[in-house]
Parts: structure tokens; sequence; C-alpha cells
């Protein structure tokens, strides 16, 4: 899942003649744009050192899975907490915790890191100490440079191997902060496609089988009328739309995102973040997304996508078969 500004939410150049900038020209403009950029140093990790269960290791093995497909993005700091073994969170834990992830957001202003120990962080705590897990992004823009959080609550709670490519998902939310933004259901889509993409090729998902799930949560959703177009901007649809969350934005969009990808030129999935995404920074998501899946526009795709759902799960698996590398 990712969120703005601490906000969460239940979450790109010509294909022919794209020219690189120098490093500081992109890091200049990135700045500008809030948008994250590639790093040299690598994710920094918050966690409480005592905790040697399995769960921190699987968390930063699949980030580390991310980054290894997508570069380096950041700057990253990845918060794990809530613990199997209670007497690990601490007091003392808490407030190392919470003072780190304030430090962010004081920008030297003492009054502001207590507004956040206070507010945001305090919230950090009660969530682990609920016991119920979590996972989600929150991206910090108002720091020079703007700055990406993981964070993982009571990671758990969550099955193994899941939390894996939960790792997964969360980093591609990351790589995708480096550009423009997407409608709701291509971020979060794109997020589980991969995670299930590159699960597998780590031996900790199945691709079709994966996928035949989401097609079947996809096809859950009740008001037969909603689709994708419905989940542009989780933010601004109704509630009666977004209690759909899950099936529209993260089931249908994983789909959406494999055909936009079946319909491309190359039906290259390696080829979406080194062309797709940078033609979403030169044209924005709509003029990519019609460029890329070589259709006359956004509602060209999704009548294309609404036609795709009404075929037979055989036939909607043996599309997944026609991508490539």
């Amino acid at each position: 899942m990712v969120s703005v500004q601490l906000l969460k939410l239940l979450s790109v150049a010509s294909l022919c003649c794209f020219i690189p900038l120098a490093a500081g020209a992109q890091e200049k403009r990135a700045a500008a744009a809030k948008l994250l950029t590639l790093q040299k140093a690598p994710p920094v990790y918050v966690r409480n050192q005592r905790d040697k269960s399995k769960w921190p290791g699987m968390v930063r093995e699949g980030v580390d899975a991310g980054r290894e497909y997508f570069g380096n993005y950041g700057p990253v700091f990845v918060y794990i907490l809530g613990h199997e073994d209670k007497r690990l969170s601490s007091e003392a834990f808490h407030r190392r915790l919470v003072a780190e992830y304030c430090k962010h957001r004081g920008a030297g202003v003492k009054k502001r890191r207590e507004e956040c120990r206070d507010g945001p962080g305090a919230e950090l705590i009660k969530k682990a100490i609920s016991g119920r897990g979590d996972a989600y992004l929150s991206f910090v823009g108002d720091t020079d440079p703007p700055l990406a959080e993981l964070v993982f609550i009571n990671p758990h709670q969550f099955r193994d191997p899941y939390l894996y490519t939960r790792g997964i998902h969360e980093y591609t939310h990351v790589f995708q902060r480096a550009f423009p933004s997407t409608p709701t259901w291509m971020t979060e889509g794109g997020a589980e496609f991969f995670a299930c993409y590159l699960g597998e090729k780590k031996g900790w998902a199945k691709l079709r089988r994966d996928m035949a799930k989401f097609m079947k949560n996809a096809q859950r959703a009740k008001d037969a009328k909603l689709g994708i177009k419905d989940m542009e901007d989780v933010d601004e649809v109704s509630p009666a739309v977004k209690k759909y969350y899950r099936h529209l934005a993260y089931d249908a969009g994983a789909w959406a995102f494999a055909l936009m990808i079946h319909k491309s030129k190359s039906r290259s999935i390696a080829e979406v973040p080194k062309k797709f995404y940078p033609l979403v920074a030169k044209v924005g998501w709509q003029r990519a997304l019609a460029q890329y899946a070589q259709v006359d526009n956004k509602q060209a795709f999704y009548r294309a996508f609404d036609a795709f759902l009404k075929l037979p799960l055989d036939e909607q698996l043996k599309m997944l078969e026609g991508l490539k590398e």
C-alpha cells in the first residue's frame, strides 16, 4: 500500500528518443518534482536488534529482491516493529524507534518533532501493541531530498512466504515514486503483479496460481457496473466504491497491468520499468497508457479490459503465457 505525506491508502521520455540526463540534473529535477532518485546507500533499517526471529530477515529479502530488479531508489527507511515475543516490545525500543521516525519530520524544529511523537509516532506504537499486521509505504515530501518509509508492523502476522512478496510490493511503490503519479489501479495493480512475478523467480510465489486467485477476487465485486475506471483515485471515490478497493485496485489492477504489457509492442515485462514509466514522466499516465498499450485512449483500454474480464479463466491465464521476460 502506498501513502502520500503519511496519509495511508488501503498503494513514465519517449520510447525511441529518451536521453538520460546527467546524475546531478536528474537529482535536481527529481527534488523539484518531489520524486525519489537512484541512491548509492542502501535502505536504513530501524528495528529491534534483539529480535532474532526470521521475520526481519524476510522483510529485508523481499525489499532486496525489488532493489535488485528496479534499482536502488530512495532514500528509504524501513521500520519494523511489533514482535512475536512480547518481551521485545519494550518502552525503550519504542522511544528509540519513534525518535528515528520523527527526526525526518522535525527539520530541526523541536515542536514539530514533539507533534510527530504524540501523533503519528504514538499511532505506530499503538498499532504495534494491538498485535495486528500491516505494511505500507509513507512518502515524506517536505524533506530535502524527499524520502520513502516502508513500515512493517507485526510482520509475524503475515503468512510465510507472503511476507517476502509483501516486501517486493512495497518496494515497487518506492520505484513508482521516482516517477509522476499513476492511477490507483495501476499503482497497486503494478505492485501486485511484480510481487508475483519477482516472487516466482525467488520461489516465494506462483504467478499463474496467484493471478488466478486475483481474478476470482476481482469477480467477487458485487456491483457489475464497477471497474478499474472507477478506481483512478481511491481518495476521491464514494464509500460504495471504496468497499471494493481490494477487488478493483489490487486484484483487477494486477490483471489490467498484465493486459497493458500484453498489448504492448514487445510484450516484455522487463521493458515496463525501462520504457513505460519514463514515458509516464514525459507525457503523463493517460497518454503513456494509450501509447504503450497501442490503443486510442484510456477509455479504449478500459473497454478492452472489460471485454477481457468476460473471457473464461483458462483464456485469461493463457494471456500470461504470451508475456516475455
